[in-house]
């Protein structure tokens, strides 16, 4: 508990004068736990801080004034510079995470949909997210999905990958990016591949096309078995090669050892009909992996996983409906909405139940509050 406050409090005050009436760290611990009991605005913020000012202050937060009103907790949002603040995210992530464990870790950008001012450009945050932990390791705040390919290198640096497979979006798909994640970071790489590299898209093409028929002792396959969920049935087969003489200039992607094609092959039923129709689709990838395509397979799988959590920050924790848009504030809400998924989904799976349950039982149990604290 006492690494976890510390980490908050050692965000520096940015404020002056008579708005430092309020310790900064003391409101920024509150929204923190009225997050992880399912809470988000200014008003809620300093409800909980109300409601549980003697819990608070058991947990090492003064409040030697009373309780903040909901309008210091928007000036404190909206002045906290968020590169140190996220700094913060990354110390938390650091306690709660197992070092022992070096799985996927999937990059990728989320848009803050209302907090685009008009005439503006929507912010986005690109997540580092730990799917065997369940955790956001880090995060960086950027101004439009175009400036994901320079916000992913500042990620990169913040964070201990060695070890871990890192998985990008075709967005990613770049030189350099590949060459910090293998030769910087120490850690593999898993790059989707699209028309933005359209040389290197085009070789990837016609190497399957000709040389899985004409020469298919060049390949490894690995057929994964079928799955069924939500009505529809899905296989999905990955080739892989390390056949690297094809491509003329491979020489400019440090570390790629081979490349990968994942076909996923889709039977559902049609509603109308009752029938089943078939529908498939073929992924690229490059990597820095040796042949193994039942890692492959696994590794382009687990990517999805921080899809999964897009969508409970959005439904879950309605950051879709976040209309925050002064300063700093739209990033160190998102922060805290982080901060607080990687406190209570760690517990739900220890204690089988969805975010939801954990965040009811946040609000009602000290106890279960207190575990997921102190994680």
């Amino acid at each position: 508990m006492k690494s976890i406050v510390e980490c908050i409090l050692s965000v520096p005050d940015p404020r002056k004068g008579n708005h430092k009436k309020h310790a900064l760290g003391d409101m920024l611990f509150a929204s923190l736990v009225s997050v992880l009991c399912g809470y988000d605005s200014y008003v809620a913020f300093a409800r909980f801080a109300e409601l549980n000012l003697e819990w608070l202050r058991r947990m090492g937060c003064a409040f030697a004034n009373g309780v903040p009103s909901h309008d210091s907790f928007r000036y404190a949002f909206s002045v906290v510079d968020h590169g140190l603040f996220s700094a913060c995210l990354r110390n938390v992530s650091s306690i709660v995470r197992d070092k022992a464990k070096r799985g996927n870790v999937s990059i990728d950008g989320k848009a803050l949909r209302r907090c685009r001012k008009r005439g503006g450009r929507t912010p986005y945050i690109v997540n580092a997210w730990a799917d065997a932990d369940g955790i956001v390791l880090g995060e960086v705040k950027t101004d439009e999905k175009s400036n994901e390919i320079a916000a992913i290198p500042e990620l990169l640096k913040m964070l201990d990958l060695e070890g871990c497979i890192v998985t990008i979006d075709a967005a990613g798909c770049q030189k350099t990016i590949m060459r910090q994640i293998v030769r910087d970071c120490k850690a593999d790489a898993v790059l989707a591949l699209k028309d933005n590299q359209k040389t290197l898209h085009d070789e990837m093409l016609l190497l399957f096309e000709k040389e899985l028929t004409a020469s298919p002792h060049l390949f490894v396959k690995y057929e994964a078995p079928a799955e069924k969920n939500s009505g529809r049935i899905e296989k999905r087969t990955c080739w892989q090669t390390d056949y690297a003489g094809w491509f003329e200039n491979i020489g400019e992607w440090y570390g790629l050892k081979s490349v990968i094609m994942v076909e996923a092959e889709r039977t559902v039923r049609n509603a109308e009909t009752g029938g089943w129709e078939k529908a498939s689709e073929r992924r690229l990838y490059i990597s820095s992996l040796d042949v193994d395509p039942k890692r492959a397979l696994e590794a382009t799988r687990r990517h999805w996983s921080v899809e999964s959590m897009h969508w409970t920050l959005d439904v879950t924790y309605g950051e879709d409906y976040c209309r925050a848009r002064t300063k700093y504030a739209a990033a160190n809400r998102a922060t805290v909405r982080r901060t607080a998924l990687s406190l209570t989904l760690p517990w739900a799976v220890r204690n089988k139940c969805g975010i939801k349950d954990a965040m009811m039982s946040a609000c009602f149990s000290e106890k279960a509050r207190l575990e997921m604290l102190t994680a």
